[in-house]
């Protein structure tokens, strides 16, 4: 199912603290696959490949800095997609960082269908 960045924003906002960190251990899963297929693709050169595994790299280290404030609260889903825009408009390969957030959505919101 297409869910619009709105939908999707409102419905991690609304998903239990449970439900936000089985999201989060899975995108840092998929991340480290990104990394580990971006190593993998020919057509980029050792530099181009060092600069995107680099923003992966910081991309995941910003993630779980801002996946909890000071107080120990979620930070809003809005965080989440203003991060991924702002690295994914600097990777040549764009779905090494939308990817797995995606399939990590995706695969919590699956779950939670079968649950009820």
């Amino acid at each position: 199912m297409q869910y619009s960045a709105e939908e999707t924003i409102a419905i991690i906002n609304a998903w239990d603290e449970a439900t936000k960190a089985h999201f989060h251990r899975l995108v840092s899963v998929n991340l480290t696959i990104s990394i580990r297929v971006m190593m993998e693709n020919e057509d980029l050169t050792a530099d181009e490949k060092l600069s995107e595994i680099s923003l992966l790299n910081e991309f995941h280290h910003r993630l779980l800095s801002w996946w909890r404030s000071a107080d120990g609260e979620w930070q809003s889903a809005e965080k989440l997609f203003g991060l991924l825009h702002f690295y994914a408009e600097r990777m040549l390969k764009r779905g090494a960082v939308e990817f797995p957030v995606a399939s990590a959505f995706e695969t919590v919101q699956g779950l939670k269908a079968q649950s009820n």
